[in-house]
């Protein structure tokens, strides 16, 4: 009986944390497109997703995401999508504004 409900327990609690959005605010490098300086660099790299990378083209409007072809990584020292192969971890840099959060 009392693995029952500590069982019931974890499982409330384990739902109450992925609900609150336990990710949120996590940041992915994200432009906001807010300035004429992301307009001009145009690509910045996703934080977590390797084959990813964001495009910044319209100001004011946050950046959508772009993917590179399977079997490709998006080097940003080269702004462009790389065989794995040539690719390599760098450090990231927050975009100089991010997308406006709003409320759900």
């Amino acid at each position: 009986m009392k693995f029952l409900t500590l069982f019931a327990l974890f499982l409330v609690l384990s739902c109450s944390t992925l609900s609150n959005g336990a990710a949120v605010g996590k940041p992915t490098g994200q432009p906001g497109c807010q300035t004429e300086q992301e307009l001009a660099e145009v690509f910045y790299r996703h934080f977590y997703l390797k084959n990813a990378y964001w495009i910044c083209s319209t100001l004011g409007v946050p950046a959508t995401l772009g993917q590179c072809a399977p079997g490709y990584g998006y080097l940003d020292e080269a702004k462009a999508c790389v065989p794995f192969s040539q690719w390599y971890w760098s450090p990231t840099e927050l975009p100089p504004s991010q997308p406006a959060v709003t409320a759900a």
